[in-house]
């Protein structure tokens, strides 16, 4: 096909503020279960469209599939506790089987205009694919290339803050295409690491955080269309997994695998964290974390199946953490809707199978994507009548 990609405009996203309720029991709004076979359908994260509209998932060897916000919680500011959960069904697929290393959305997303539809996905031994979120087809391929003419592949892909260009870090560098040219047209940046999570500034546009397997988190300013080296960090136990920039850019969230900590860096004094916050990660998976829109709660999932919740408003680290046991196996995924409280999580780990059946322990194999209300609840008025009649009856 033709490497061509619609020219884009950017809108800057509108400052949403929503009420949260982390307190309170999260309330299931909607699910959907891939089934476990030898292949291990597990899920690997969720991401919400910036506009809110939309669902994306990674299931390993089954594609990447997205889910629409079901209608009646577009409107709504209230969920009644008798509302049944929505089956959710994937209304765009892609059958993907190759194994997927890092996906994101374009930051400018709007379904009013389909040219901003679309999402990036970097994959083992591919090129960058651009897809489009109305149809699921490819639109074009960022193809980077390493010392001997061979597709390099991304670990990691991310847009500028703009959405003008798309990071792309592998092994030894960072390739910055310009989104509106596909193909084998960029600038590369060498890392000393493979560069594992890539994450811009929306506050401060230009500076980028480059994680790597090493433990380290680069600061880079994007300057005449290449990087310029800020600062270092270093505290981490293991490679860095998962990273968030704060509302006003003046802080920088960062995980790791086998790590049971997020730490928080102040970029206006670099090279101390700030404060940690303690959470279950014991295995090598990327486990996420994702800052709500207003900027003062950051949640994270676990290896447990809890997800937490943080107020980190402050300066100061957090006395308390709020605990949700959403899954019962690992919680890789989290999103916070843009301008809704509705948390989505993803579930689902490798186990290791006995071919011969010696273990009597069954394996809980949960690959869940789902949908939590974690604001405003009611109780419906007829369901109570309904059970004080029962009661009275019997």
């Amino acid at each position: 096909m033709t490497d061509y990609t619609p020219e884009i405009v950017y809108e800057m996203p509108v400052q949403q503020y929503v009420t949260y309720n982390f307190e309170k029991s999260a309330q299931e709004v909607g699910r959907i279960v891939w089934p476990n076979n030898e292949d291990q359908h597990y899920l690997k994260g969720c991401y919400w469209s910036p506009d809110g509209t939309c669902l994306l998932t990674v299931v390993r060897g089954g594609g990447m599939h997205i889910c629409e916000l079901p209608s009646d919680l577009y409107t709504t500011d209230v969920v009644m506790s008798s509302r049944p959960i929505t089956a959710l069904t994937p209304a765009v697929s892609v059958p993907e089987h190759g194994l997927i290393y890092d996906v994101c959305w374009y930051p400018g997303m709007n379904s009013s205009l389909p040219a901003t539809c679309c999402w990036l996905s970097s994959g083992h031994e591919g090129p960058v694919h651009l897809w489009d979120a109305f149809t699921g087809t490819l639109r074009c391929t960022y193809r980077g290339y390493n010392a001997v003419d061979e597709i390099d592949p991304a670990l990691s892909v991310s847009f500028s803050a703009d959405g003008q260009n798309i990071f792309c870090g592998s092994k030894k560098s960072v390739k910055i295409f310009h989104t509106s040219r596909p193909g084998r047209d960029y600038v590369m940046y060498d890392v000393s690491h493979p560069a594992s999570c890539i994450v811009a500034s929306h506050a401060q546009p230009g500076v980028v955080a480059i994680g790597s397997w090493k433990n380290t988190i680069e600061l880079v300013s994007q300057s005449d269309g290449t990087f310029r080296h800020l600062c270092k960090f270093q505290g981490h136990k293991g490679g860095i997994t998962t990273m968030a920039f704060s509302l006003d850019g003046f802080k920088l969230f960062s995980g790791a695998r086998k790590d049971k900590e997020v730490i928080c860096w102040d970029l206006r004094v670099p090279g101390r964290p700030l404060f940690t916050l303690a959470r279950e990660v014991s295995t090598n998976q990327r486990i996420a974390i994702d800052l709500s829109r207003c900027g003062r709660y950051l949640v994270s999932g676990g290896t447990d199946g809890k997800v937490l919740a943080w107020d980190v408003s402050q300066n100061v680290s957090p006395q308390e953490n709020m605990q949700m046991p959403l899954h019962s196996d690992c919680c890789n995924g989290v999103s916070l809707h843009p301008t809704k409280p509705i948390l989505a999580t993803s579930s689902g780990q490798h186990h290791t199978q006995d071919p011969l059946h010696h273990s009597r322990t069954p394996t809980n194999c949960e690959n869940a994507l789902c949908m939590w209300w974690v604001g405003n609840q009611q109780e419906d008025p007829d369901l109570i009548t309904a059970i004080i009649r029962a009661a009275t009856n019997s």
